[in-house]
């Protein structure tokens, strides 16, 4: 998958989705750091990117507010930060929603300790 990890995903959870064999830009690495979060998601949607992001408040405006209906982001959720499980949960995300993924052009997926739930816009 094309990943493009918000500012505040954790170093480790990058390194484990690359070695994963996916493709992961990092905020800070292409230039986009200290940018709001409507031209982090710009990017993702110029480039086909799914943004991975743990900013609850980025969450809400594409959930609930003005940036609905924009992207695909995969929203992390967990109270505590275990790399290896959160690393794990996004790839099973992956293996157990193929055609969610290639089908969908706009949703936001949020993920937790409890599993995960996803979110499609339809007009």
């Amino acid at each position: 998958m094309k990943i493009l990890a918000d500012e505040n995903v954790h170093a480790d959870i990058i390194k484990g989705l690359r070695m994963a064999g996916n493709d992961v830009l990092f905020v800070p690495e292409i230039g986009l750091a200290g940018n709001t979060d409507q031209k982090i998601l710009e990017y993702s949607e110029q480039h086909n990117f799914i943004l991975l992001s743990g900013d609850k408040d980025f969450g809400g405006l594409i959930e609930f507010g003005t940036l609905w209906g924009r992207g695909k982001i995969i929203l992390l959720r967990y109270r505590l930060i275990n790399v290896t499980r959160i690393v794990n949960n996004i790839i099973e995300v992956f293996n157990n929603e193929p055609e969610f993924f290639k089908t969908v052009k706009s949703f936001i997926i949020v993920l937790s300790e409890s599993g995960y739930r996803t979110h499609k816009y339809e007009k």
